[in-house]
């Protein structure tokens, strides 16, 4: 038997409808389709398909990042920073083992 998990997701209720709809169209659940998305994720180390800003929505996504990293933040979640910060201490501190 597979070891099966739950993932709880927030989204709007008309894009829900819309991409159950399709999914249908295509003979799977959304269940299924997201599945696809998520071994395909797993599978390329990335996501699966090119996200990048149409027209004049910048100001929107940096907005959306802004407003990401401050729940991160909130959260004492590292920054890229941060993180970046503590591996080039530890490799600093491996290096010195070695020598």
């Amino acid at each position: 038997m597979s070891d099966l998990a739950s993932l709880n997701v927030k989204i709007d209720r008309s894009v829900k409808k819309e991409a159950d709809s399709i999914a249908n169209a295509m003979g799977m659940t959304l269940s299924t389709a997201i599945n696809i998305f998520v071994r395909q994720m797993v599978n390329e180390r990335a996501i699966p398909f090119r996200i990048h800003i149409v027209g004049n929505e910048t100001a929107q996504f940096h907005q959306l990042i802004d407003s990401i990293r401050n729940e991160n933040k909130a959260k004492g979640f590292l920054t890229d920073d941060e993180i970046n910060e503590e591996i080039k201490a530890y490799r600093t501190e491996k290096q010195g083992a070695w020598a």
